[in-house]
């Protein structure tokens, strides 16, 4: 069975989750090279796109996914999502090949 590639993507302090719900797949990945510091959950833009596409990567694995506009929706962002963090997050997931990104965070 193919599926859409949908993810949800949650951010945290040098540790990213991505799920998708339709095949049941989680994966909680931490950083290889630590991308937050004291002042920003996002310092490193270069080590946090790492950490994403290390987590996309092991989605894909399971195998069985459409890469046909590949939807990215931010669930979770641990502390403030101001403009530049927003920028840095939207640029990092488009790198990785989503070409939709919502951003859909809990209040």
């Amino acid at each position: 069975m193919i599926r859409r590639l949908d993810l949800d993507v949650a951010i945290y302090r040098d540790r990213v989750q991505v799920t998708h719900e339709a095949s049941e797949t989680f994966v909680d990945q931490r950083a290889e090279f630590p991308y937050s510091s004291d002042d920003a959950l996002i310092a490193n833009a270069r080590y946090f796109e790492h950490t994403l596409v290390r987590a996309i990567g092991q989605v894909l694995r399971q195998g069985g996914f459409s890469l046909k506009e590949p939807i990215a929706h931010v669930v979770r962002f641990d502390g403030d999502l101001d403009e530049r963090q927003r920028a840095i997050v939207e640029t990092a997931l488009r790198e990785t090949g989503m070409t939709e990104i919502i951003f859909a965070l809990e209040e």
